[in-house]
C-alpha cells in the first residue's frame, strides 16, 4: 500500500507543469516532473484570448498528463490556472472542452492566492533569514511580489506585468534600443508604484526569484563555470555575474540569445524582458542580494495541503 500520492498541475501563461509527489512524514517525495511549452499567450494576451495552436498544445499537454498520472495511481489530482487563463475571455469554453476530453476540472485561481502559494513552495525551499524578504515570481501573463520573512507575509500583490504580456505590449527591437528600454522603465515605475511604497515601508535585504526565468539565469551563470544546479533547490547569484549576464543580454538579439548555453529556446524570446524587469526592481528597491528558489507554486500547493 502507497503513502499518499498527489499529482499538481500548474497552468501557467508559458508552460504547464507536472509534478507528482508521495507524502513522506511531513514533507513530500517527487516522483515525477514534467514541463511542456504551450504559450498561452502567443495568439493574443492583449486582446485577452487563447487562440485555437496553443488551445490545442494546452489540451495535448493535458491529455499527455493524465496517461501519466494513471500510471502512478494517484490519490489526488490538483490543477490550478493562472493569469492567461484566468484573463482569457474565452477561457471558460477552453476549460470546458478540456473537462469533455480529460476529465480534469481546472480551478482557477487569483492573483493573491497565486502569490500565497509561490510563498509557501519558497519557505518549502529554503531557510528564510528574520529580515525581510521580496519574492519575485515573473510569469508569462502576471508577475508576482510577495514581501516576506519566514513567519508571515507582510505584504503581496500580483501584477499583469508577466515576460510574455511585455513582450507583446511593446513589441520591442531585436535587438532592443535604448528607448524601448526608457519607456519600459517609465512603464514600470508607474504599475509597480504600490510594490515600490511597500519595498520603502518593509525594507527587504534580498530578492529571492522563484523558478522560471530564475532557473535560467542561474542556468546560463553556472554553465560559464562549468557548474550544475544538480538536486539543490536554493541557489545565491553573485551580484557581478548577474550583471554582467543583464548586460550581455540588453546588447544581443533573439538568435544570439538562443546560442547562449544554458538558455531554453522558450525563454530566448522573454529572457530579456525578465532581466529588465528584475533590473528594475533591484534597483529601485536597493537590493543587493538575488537568491533561487527552484520551488514555487507546483510545491507551495503541497506545503498548503492539509
Amino acid at each position: 500500500m502507497h503513502q499518499q500520492r498527489v499529482a499538481v498541475i500548474d497552468c501557467g501563461t508559458n508552460t504547464f507543469n507536472l509534478l507528482v509527489a508521495e507524502k513522506k512524514g511531513d514533507g513530500w517525495k517527487f516522483l515525477c516532473r514534467r514541463k511542456r511549452v504551450v504559450k498561452l499567450g502567443s495568439q493574443g494576451i492583449r486582446n485577452r484570448l487563447i487562440g485555437p495552436i496553443p488551445a490545442q498544445k494546452a489540451l495535448a499537454a493535458l491529455m499527455d498528463y493524465k496517461e501519466l498520472i494513471n500510471g502512478y495511481k494517484v490519490d489526488k489530482t490538483i490543477i490550478h490556472g493562472t493569469a492567461a487563463l484566468r484573463d482569457a475571455i474565452n477561457g471558460p469554453v477552453l476549460l470546458e472542452e478540456i473537462k469533455r476530453k480529460t476529465g480534469f476540472t481546472i480551478q482557477l485561481i487569483d492573483g493573491d492566492r497565486e502569490a500565497f502559494l509561490i510563498y509557501k513552495g519558497v519557505q518549502s525551499a529554503m531557510t528564510f533569514p528574520e529580515s525581510c524578504s521580496l519574492i519575485m515570481d515573473i510569469g508569462g501573463g502576471s508577475t508576482e511580489f510577495i514581501l516576506c520573512n519566514d513567519e508571515k507575509i507582510h505584504w503581496k500583490k500580483s501584477f499583469r506585468l508577466g515576460a510574455a504580456r511585455l513582450a507583446e505590449t511593446l513589441a520591442p527591437s531585436d535587438p532592443i534600443r535604448p528607448k524601448e528600454v526608457a519607456d519600459l522603465n517609465k512603464l514600470l515605475e508607474k504599475e509597480l508604484e504600490s510594490l515600490l511604497q511597500a519595498c520603502d515601508k518593509f525594507k527587504p535585504e534580498r530578492l529571492i526569484g522563484s523558478s522560471g526565468s530564475f532557473d535560467t539565469f542561474a542556468n546560463i551563470i553556472l554553465r560559464k563555470y562549468n557548474l550544475k544546479l544538480g538536486r539543490k533547490t536554493h541557489y545565491i547569484f553573485k551580484l557581478s555575474e548577474y550583471r554582467t549576464l543583464h548586460r550581455e543580454l540588453l546588447s544581443s538579439t533573439y538568435e544570439e540569445r538562443l546560442r547562449i548555453p544554458g538558455i531554453l529556446k522558450m525563454r530566448a524570446d522573454m529572457i530579456l524582458l525578465a532581466s529588465l524587469l528584475l533590473t528594475f526592481v533591484l534597483r529601485k528597491a536597493t537590493i543587493n542580494e538575488i537568491h533561487l528558489s527552484t520551488h514555487a507554486l507546483k510545491e507551495g500547493i503541497l506545503a498548503d495541503l492539509k
